[in-house]
C-alpha cells in the first residue's frame, strides 16, 4: 500500500509539472522546438542509413556514421563554448537555418541522383552545427524555469517529446522510403528544422543574471575552461564515462537497425523505419513512465539503470532473432533511454554552475559523438568476425557490464 501510494503521489506530481510546464508560452515553444529538431534527425539517421546501405552494406553504414560524427566531436566543444557567452536562443535559431539549408540540398542532389558522396558531405554539414543544438537547448531550459522541480518535469517534458520524435521521425521517414525515396525524407528534414528555429525566435525570455560581466569570446580559453571544471568534479567524470559507454552501443545500434532489418529479419528498406520507431514506442512509454522520477532523490540510480537497458536487448535479438522479439527489446532500448535523458539532463545543471553549463553539455555531446563513432566503425567489423548475431551479443553485454 505504502508502495503503490507513492507511485500515485509521484505520478501526480509528475503530471501537474508538465502540464505546468507545457502551459507557459515559452517553455511549450522551447520544447516543441526540441521534438521539430529531434523528429528531423531521427528521420535523417534512417534515410542516410538506407543510402549507405545500397552503396556499399554494413560497412559504409559504420563508415558514414564516423565520418558524420567526427567533425562535429571536434567541434562541439568550442560551438558550445559560444553558447555560454551568448543568448542561447539565438544559437539554437542559426543552427535551425543552417541545419535546413545543408538537408534541403541533399534532397536535391538525391533527386537529381548525384554521387551519394555529396550526400554524405551535405549529412556532415548538417550533423557539425546541430552538435551544439541539444547542449544550448538544455542550458536555456533553466532560464525558462523557476524551481528545481520544474527545471525536473522541463526535463521530463522534453523527454517525452525526444521520444515522440524517436517514434515518428522514423515512421515519417519509413513511409516517404515507400512511397518515394530517400529525398523525400530529406525534404521533410529540412522543413523541421526550419519550423524549429521559427518556434524559438518566439521565445520571450530574460538570460540567467552573471556575476561579473561576461569576458570576450576565447574559445581555446573557454573550452579548457569548461573541462576544468568537469574534471574537478568527481560525480560527473563518473557520468560521463557512464555516457562514453551507452554512446559505443548507440553507435552500434545506427549500424544493426539497418543490418537487422535488411539481412537478418529480411523486412526491407522501410523496415528500418520500423523498428527504429520501435525503439521511439519504448521512449514514448518511458517518458510517460518517468514522471514518477520528478522529484526523485535517487536519479542517478535510475539512470544507471537505463544505461544498462541500452545493451542487455541488444544481446536477447542475438540470441532469439525474430521480428516480434525483436521490435519488444528495442522498445525497452527506447525506455531506458528516456530514463537515462531524465537523469543526465536534470544532474548536471544541480552539480554545475551556470556559466560553465553550456559547455559542461558541449564536452558531453562531443564525447558522445566519439564513442558513436567508435561503435559505428567497430560494429561491420563485429559483424564480418562473429555474424550478425554474435556482434549483438557482444555489443549488448558492454551496459550491463559497466
Amino acid at each position: 500500500d505504502v508502495v503503490i501510494e507513492t507511485v500515485r503521489r509521484r505520478l501526480a506530481e509528475g503530471g501537474a509539472a508538465l502540464a505546468s510546464n507545457l502551459r507557459r508560452p515559452d517553455l511549450r515553444r522551447a520544447q516543441l522546438a526540441f521534438g521539430s529538431a529531434y523528429a528531423s534527425e531521427w528521420a535523417v539517421m534512417v534515410a542516410l542509413g538506407v543510402v549507405a546501405f545500397r552503396d556499399g552494406g554494413a560497412t559504409a553504414v559504420g563508415i558514414v556514421a564516423l565520418i558524420r560524427m567526427l567533425p562535429s566531436a571536434l567541434i562541439a566543444p568550442f560551438a558550445t563554448a559560444v553558447a555560454d557567452r551568448v543568448r542561447r536562443d539565438r544559437v539554437l535559431i542559426w543552427i535551425g537555418v543552417l541545419r535546413a539549408t545543408a538537408l534541403a540540398a541533399a534532397a536535391v542532389v538525391m533527386a537529381v541522383d548525384l554521387s551519394p558522396v555529396f550526400v554524405y558531405l551535405l549529412a556532415v554539414v548538417a550533423t557539425i552545427p546541430f552538435t551544439a543544438f541539444r547542449p544550448a537547448h538544455s542550458a536555456l531550459l533553466p532560464a525558462l524555469c523557476e524551481t528545481p522541480k520544474e527545471l525536473t518535469a522541463a526535463n521530463a517534458s522534453r523527454g517525452l517529446l525526444d521520444s515522440a520524435s524517436a517514434l515518428t521521425g522514423p515512421l515519417l521517414a519509413a513511409l516517404l522510403l515507400d512511397l518515394s525515396g530517400p529525398e523525400a525524407v530529406f525534404a521533410l528534414t529540412a522543413g523541421l528544422s526550419l519550423w524549429s528555429s521559427l518556434l524559438v525566435s518566439l521565445i520571450d525570455y530574460e538570460p540567467a543574471p552573471r556575476v561579473a560581466p561576461p569576458a570576450p569570446i576565447r574559445m581555446a580559453a573557454d573550452t579548457v575552461e569548461g573541462l576544468r571544471a568537469i574534471a574537478a568534479q568527481r560525480e560527473v567524470t563518473m557520468l560521463f564515462g557512464l555516457g562514453a559507454v551507452q554512446a559505443v552501443t548507440r553507435g552500434a545500434l545506427n549500424v544493426f537497425l539497418v543490418v537487422v532489418a535488411i539481412e537478418l529479419l529480411g523486412t526491407g528498406e522501410a523496415g528500418v523505419g520500423v523498428l527504429t520507431a520501435a525503439v521511439g514506442v519504448g521512449a514514448v512509454v518511458g517518458s510517460l513512465g518517468v514522471s514518477v522520477l520528478v522529484g526523485s532523490r535517487r536519479l542517478a540510480a535510475y539512470t544507471g539503470l537505463g544505461i544498462a537497458l541500452w545493451g542487455a536487448p541488444l544481446a536477447l535479438i542475438g540470441v532469439f532473432p525474430t521480428e516480434l522479439l525483436a521490435l519488444a527489446m528495442l522498445a525497452i532500448v527506447g525506455a531506458g533511454n528516456a530514463m537515462v535523458d531524465l537523469g543526465y539532463f536534470t544532474l548536471f545543471p544541480r552539480l554545475m554552475p551556470d556559466e560553465v553549463l553550456a559547455r559542461v553539455f558541449g564536452a558531453l555531446e562531443s564525447l558522445v559523438a566519439l564513442a558513436v563513432g567508435l561503435g559505428s566503425i567497430i560494429t561491420p567489423l563485429l559483424i564480418h568476425l562473429f555474424g550478425i548475431d554474435g556482434a549483438l551479443v557482444a555489443i549488448g553485454l558492454l551496459t550491463p557490464v559497466i
